[in-house]
């Protein structure tokens, strides 16, 4: 048994141990400044953790470590930098809440909760693009809007409900991150039709971000962090709803038998 303490969060070892290695490797990212370390974590950390992207997977110690440091990191996005108590992962989403004016009852449940972040974000983003750039994005994602609706007003209820569309925006606002951040976009974009807007979204992104830092006086060290590993965790927990075609990685229909864009059987069962 692990001697690591991760206080509450052992559905989050659960979550990200079923997680696809891909994506956990950028939460290492994310921690170790893209392997480079930081000031805040100790060298001895930041080797095991990068040391273990090299590993076809990640084992129970190192995504334990893992969160440990992210609740260390949490710790210190609201006092000070070295504080070195953790703090749980929903107190720390609460805290981000908070700190960013969104209102949420605390008895709402994590993946609620982080979608009110991901609105946020996208929201922030949103207001940075030219209009044209809006509407290969709402093109992409199969949003109709009415004329004089303000097209917020059609999509950030869709996030709230966590249904497909809130799929596909949590997909591109963690993969633009991930690209600013970590010199990469989650794969699955491409395969999801959103590749061609993630680079009209991508530095709005990046803007929306330095502006939530600076919005909401967070400019910690300890937040630049926090706030892209609650993105990407929100990424690992909405894609672990969702069914993928096993050859071809795109997103299917769980009722079908075959997958709409290579024919694999998706049932598993033998028709010769």
């Amino acid at each position: 048994m692990s001697t690591i303490d991760i206080r509450n969060d052992e559905k989050l070892v659960t979550l990200l141990l079923e997680a696809e290695k891909k994506d956990t490797d950028i939460l290492i990212d994310y921690l170790t400044d893209n392997g480079k370390g930081r000031i805040s974590l100790s060298r001895s950390v930041k080797d095991l953790l990068v040391t273990s992207k090299e590993n076809d997977e990640l084992d129970e110690d190192s995504i334990r470590l893992l969160i440990r440091e992210i609740q260390l990191f949490g710790g210190n996005s609201f006092v000070n930098l070295f504080r070195r108590n953790g703090v749980d992962y929903v107190e720390i989403v609460d805290d981000v809440m908070s700190r960013m004016n969104l209102s949420g009852a605390k008895s709402s449940s994590i993946e609620a909760k982080e979608r009110l972040i991901i609105s946020k974000v996208f929201e922030s983003a949103w207001d940075k693009m030219p209009e044209d750039e809006r509407k290969k994005i709402l093109n992409d994602l199969g949003i109709k809007t009415i004329a004089g609706v303000n097209a917020l007003e059609v999509i950030l209820p869709r996030i709230s409900l966590g249904g497909l569309a809130a799929f596909q925006i949590t997909a591109l606002v963690a993969s633009s991150v991930a690209s600013m951040l970590a010199g990469r976009a989650i794969p699955l974009v491409a395969n999801m039709g959103l590749g061609r807007v993630l680079g009209a979204f991508a530095g709005p992104i990046g803007i929306a971000l330095t502006g939530i830092y600076s919005a909401y006086d967070l400019a910690s060290p300890a937040f630049r962090v926090i706030l892209p590993c609650i993105v990407q965790i929100a990424w690992i927990r909405m894609k672990s709803t969702q069914k993928f075609c096993p050859k071809c990685d795109v997103l299917v229909d769980p009722t079908m038998k075959f997958c709409h864009q290579c024919g694999t059987n998706l049932k598993g069962e033998n028709h010769e």
